[in-house]
């Protein structure tokens, strides 16, 4: 099962920022792969992260709370 969770982000920058700590997490097991999905919206502020299950995206939205 997968999961989709969505992250707020600043732009481009926020995306580059946000993938540093999925990679982090992920390379110390805590975390599978994941896969940078589409904008939510056209402003650039939301994006969507593709998780192989549900754990991994709550745990992911617990690390990177701003």
């Amino acid at each position: 099962m997968t999961s989709v969770v969505r992250f707020p982000v600043t732009g481009i920058f926020g995306v580059g920022r946000l993938a540093t700590r999925l990679k982090a997490l992920e390379s110390v097991n805590q975390i599978g792969p994941w896969h940078i999905g589409h904008w939510v919206d056209h402003t650039h502020t939301t994006i969507r992260i593709k998780f192989q299950n549900a754990a991994d995206g709550k745990l992911t939205k617990l690390a990177c709370a701003n």
